[in-house]
């Protein structure tokens, strides 16, 4: 096969390599220059509740989020990001830099070889004739400039410069032994014209600069800031806090390290490529094999430790060795496989890139799920064309070779541990500990790589054996786009998802059931059960929703397998295997029609279709039988219902998956996935007609007692696009899982096949049969008139058959594709809104709580200090002041003679200024300043907000309507609220004296808006 009948992939991980070194220096470099501005990140993290030695976890982020807009707002006051300019012009200056250096390289490359023109030593243009009748040969517009470099000894050449303008320098070495070995000197020739073909030339010098200038700009000043800010901690705080803050420590340490390795890994892996291509294109234009054989040196002995060693070490080098370049040419086979290090690479490039984008936008709270989406999209489309190019090659090579297909299950643990190791690496998942505090939903992230290896390599089996184009790129771009948003859905998932989850994160509740209770107002008793499992699978479900691509991703994931699919089996040789075979001197075979029929997917679809709607028939008749009054179907009943719904939804797709993979062969994941999606349509329209027409069969009556036609967007609300959203989301769970478990199935029973079989008993000889007469011979017929062949696509299949095929398959994708677009536009004006603090404050309040992670006494006075010290003296004393000058005023116009008591307004005038600064403490007490880290403290600070809050209303309208009765009332509601204030007071002069802290004198000026007050 070819070695570029498929892209080889290299530009792709150049661009990779490149995203990788922006992305990492402009997040190693922010810490950098935010240390050079001085804040006080420290005392809001304490002010909001945080234990500095678990920041990260799960309890930290309720309560970051849970009072969103007085942190924002207090590290915006108390340690303000550095300007956009100047993190934004960091990796601008890098590419700067690097563009410089790559402009300078050439020239000094040519000074410090002190390299002089061919001209000095070609006298008869002999020289000059031979490039020019290579450089033809290579298919070159024109000669590229030759110098010569006397002083080295070595045989051979190097090309530099950029593909508009390279340079090819000859060793003096290669020049002096021109006619003693002439098929070296044009094999090396060819080589180095090969690189300039190929437009390698720019890609290898442009990650050189890149390169030698990560090292200085980047990794120099990080290490010692790094160095730094470790030696300040351990003399700042001694060792024994200084151990608690070992994870992020070395984590610190450990960042560079591993994007060192990565980074050089990578550059070695461009670069290695770029070698090998040169030698098989400079070998398809006539140079000899073996004009490289003399370079390379006596073969080493063999052995154990060098056969364990030479794969590893062979990553590390930017040239391969001559043995490993002779066996390519020999046999091209290994640059169709995948290694298990690149698969790991990639993974761990994927979850630092996202890390570092994401950490570089977090100084200035720039969040929403489009923005989220499209900063993982970037690192999905790097991933796949590394990982997707690979594995189609090796599909591909496979196919046409009659070889083992890869299944993609031995690269996609490896590109998923990759992943996994980046989150640990990064500590994203893990807050400041060595591991997540529920480290099991690290196998998530694996089985995440798993799957997307399996399905990109199942797809390419599938489109290589039924693809009837003249290449193959047409089918390689649309199975990799689809994996392009699969992967980005997948990412998404795990940022704003999983991996608060894996900190720790869970919801509450209390919250969940005044979600519920606002989509379906009434009694949420009875039946604890089903309310628990609605309380623990809703949330998961819906939070996966939000993901902007879900609809789209759950699409493409059954949608380009069915079209493949759908194209039948080939039994001839395709063109596409032709042209990849070109040249090579073989000629293919036909793929092999070992596809099963579409029949034996659709067909289970169509049955979990029927189960569909059996099972919301049973559950309408269910809920039937205990349907209580009309004014009490809201609630737990409405709810009982959505999610009794839901289980049979999605046990049709169940069903459907489960007899799908059984029939599917090599294609389980594509057959359930099809299979399920298939079941998953008719069971939602059997699901909107039996709802729309409830009350119209009386054993099925559940919402309505009456016929009348509602839809279920109407009756159900929400509720009706999470069970359509949920079913075909969960749905394609389902058929992965049924998927997995299946292959387990297949495998054991492949094990249980090797084992000896027992020996069977001999069998009797047959005692022989007579000879039967012979029969005598039959009139020959008359011959029949050949009937005109049918045109048939697939042998076996009438026109008919194949026309209802397409017909079938196309309303499937239309309906699929239809319903992802309607919901894409249909939420684009919600999922574009950028979150913001209020927004985020709300939503963690409803689902998350606002529960407090317990820490120790001293922590805790440190965190009731920090409130105290930022914001919460001014409100206590203001709180006091204003309640006694109320009072104050109170009693001055009760000892007044002259008072006007006919008009109450105008007597208690003077009184309205500490009504209306009540009102305000109020609102700063109610959750536009910190909650109190201590709870007995904090109960107290409710108290008084709610009483203030009351009473300045109750005070102004007694005052507006001259209500004197509402007046009493006002003076006992702030005279209750003024003892609330002195008992907070009392109570956090208690615990900071305790703790030796010195409480802030308070402030005789007026009071200054502490940060989130409104």
């Amino acid at each position: 096969m070819a070695e570029r009948a498929i892209g080889v992939g290299t530009t792709v991980r150049f661009a990779m390599l490149v995203v990788l070194m922006l992305a990492a220096g402009g997040a190693m470099i922010l810490p950098v220059v935010e240390t050079l501005r001085s804040g006080d990140r420290l005392g809001c993290n304490l002010a909001a509740g945080v234990d500095p030695d678990n920041l990260g976890n799960g309890p930290a982020l309720i309560s970051a989020l849970s009072q969103a807009v007085p942190y924002l707002a207090c590290m915006a006051k108390y340690a303000p990001p550095p300007p956009w300019w100047a993190t934004a012009g960091w990796p601008v200056l890098l590419s700067g830099a690097a563009g410089v250096l790559f402009l300078v390289l050439p020239v000094w490359k040519a000074r410090r070889g002190r390299v002089v023109p061919l001209e000095s030593v070609d006298r008869d243009g002999e020289l000059r004739g031979l490039l020019a009748d290579l450089a033809a040969t290579a298919g070159l517009a024109r000669t590229p400039r030759v110098v010569v470099d006397p002083t080295a000894l070595s045989t051979g050449a190097v090309v530099f410069g950029r593909n508009g303008r390279p340079t090819v320098c000859l060793h003096g070495g290669l020049l002096a032994g021109r006619n003693s070995d002439p098929q070296r000197f044009r094999a090396v020739l060819l080589h180095e014209l090969a690189h300039i073909a190929n437009r390698d030339v720019t890609i290898t010098y442009v990650t050189v600069a890149l390169w030698r200038v990560f090292l200085a700009m980047v990794l120099v000043p990080y290490l010692i800031w790094e160095g730094t800010m470790i030696y300040g901690t351990y003399i700042e705080f001694g060792a024994s806090n200084w151990r608690s803050s070992l994870p992020t420590t070395a984590r610190g340490v450990l960042l560079p390290v591993v994007l060192v390795a990565l980074v050089y890994l990578a550059r070695s892996n461009v670069l290695h490529s770029r070698e090998v291509y040169a030698d098989l294109t400079a070998v398809r234009w006539g140079a000899d094999p073996s004009g490289w054989a003399g370079t390379a040196g006596p073969a080493p002995a063999d052995g154990a430790r060098r056969r364990a060693f030479t794969p590893f070490l062979d990553m590390w080098r930017t040239h391969p060795r001559w043995e490993l370049r002779r066996d390519i040419l020999a046999d091209p086979a290994p640059l169709f496989g995948i290694r298990a290090l690149p698969m790991f690479l990639t993974g761990a490039a994927a979850a630092l890139i996202d890390f570092h984008v994401l950490n570089y936008l977090s100084p200035y709270y720039v969040s929403g799920a489009w923005l989220n989406q499209a900063v993982v999209l970037a690192s999905a489309v790097l991933v796949t064309g590394v990982v997707g190019i690979a594995l189609w090659r090796e599909v591909a090579h496979a196919v046409l070779t009659s070889g083992r297909a890869p299944s993609g299950l031995r690269s996609g643990l490896w590109l998923g541990a990759g992943m996994t190791a980046g989150n640990l690496i990064t500590g994203f998942g893990s807050g400041a500990e060595w591991y997540p505090t529920r480290p099991q939903f690290l196998l998530l992230v694996v089985c995440a790589g798993v799957v997307y290896a399996v399905w990109v390599a199942q797809c390419a089996r599938l489109w290589t054996r039924t693809w009837r184009g003249r290449t193959l790129r047409p089918a390689l771009l649309v199975s990799l786009t689809a994996a392009v948003v699969l992967l980005s859905c997948w990412l998404a998932w795990w940022g704003m998802v999983g991996g608060p989850f894996a900190t720790g994160f869970s919801f509450s509740a209390d919250g969940v059931h005044r979600a519920l209770l606002y989509d379906f107002p009434g009694r949420l008793t009875g039946h604890p059960a089903l309310l628990s499992a609605i309380t623990a699978v809703m949330p998961p479900v819906q939070s996966t929703l939000l993901l902007p691509l879900i609809p789209a991703a759950v699409a493409v994931f059954w949608v380009v397998p069915l079209l493949a699919w759908a194209a039948g089996p080939r039994t001839a040789v395709p063109r596409w295997a032709e042209g990849a075979l070109r040249g090579t001197g073989t000629h293919g075979a036909a793929p092999g029609d070992g596809i099963p029929p579409l029949r034996r997917v659709l067909l289970p679809g169509l049955l979990g279709g029927a189960v569909g709607w059996a099972a919301v028939a049973g559950v309408q008749a269910y809920m039937h039988t205990w349907q209580p009054g009309p004014e009490q179907r809201g609630g737990m009943f409405a709810w009982s219902y959505v999610a009794w719904l839901f289980v049979a939804l999605v046990s049709a797709t169940a069903v459907a998956a489960i007899t799908a993979v059984a029939r599917s062969g090599p294609y389980r994941l594509l057959g359930a996935l099809i299979a399920a999606e298939t079941a998953a349509l008719p069971s939602l329209a059997g699901m909107i007609l039996l709802t729309s027409s409830d009350g119209c069969v009386a054993p099925l009556n559940t919402l309505e007692s009456s016929c009348t036609w509602t839809p279920p967007w109407q009756s159900l609300g929400p509720a009706f696009l999470f069970l359509v959203n949920g079913t075909l989301v969960l749905g394609a769970v389902t058929a992965v899982v049924v998927a997995a478990v299946g292959s387990v199935c297949a495998r054991v029973g492949a094990f249980r096949a090797w084992r000896p079989v027992r020996p069977v008993r001999p069998v009797r000889p047959v005692r022989p049969v007579r000879p039967v007469r012979p029969v005598r011979p039959v009139r020959p017929v008359r011959p029949v008139r050949p009937v005109r062949p049918a045109r048939m696509s697939s042998p076996g299949r009438g026109p008919s058959a194949v026309r209802a095929r397409r017909i079938s398959v196309f309303v499937l994708c239309a309906v699929a594709v239809g319903i992802a677009a309607v919901e894409t536009v249909g939420q684009a004006r919600q999922k574009l809104r950028i979150i913001t603090a209020t927004a985020a404050q709300r939503a963690t309040q409803q689902w998350g709580g606002v529960a407090d992670a317990p820490v120790s006494a001293e922590r805790k006075a440190e965190q009731v200090h920090a409130w105290y010290r930022l914001g919460g003296h001014y409100l206590i004393w203001h709180a006091n002041a204003h309640a006694d000058h109320f009072v104050k005023e109170l009693r001055t116009i009760a000892a007044a003679k002259d008072v006007d008591w006919s008009d109450l307004k105008q007597a208690l005038s003077p009184v309205r200024p500490a009504c209306v600064n009540l009102g305000k403490v109020a609102q700063w007490a109610n959750g536009s300043y910190f909650r109190i880290p201590d709870l007995r403290a904090r109960l107290l600070w409710q108290q008084f907000g709610a009483q203030a809050r009351q009473g300045s209303q109750d005070c102004q309208k007694a005052l507006d309507q001259r209500d004197f009765t509402l007046f009493r009332t006002a003076i006992r509601e702030i005279g209750g609220a003024r003892n609330s204030a002195e008992a907070v007071k009392s109570r956090v002069d208690k615990v900071l004296l305790d703790a030796d802290y010195e409480a802030p004198e308070h402030p005789d000026w007026f009071f200054e808006v502490p940060p989130g007050a409104r």
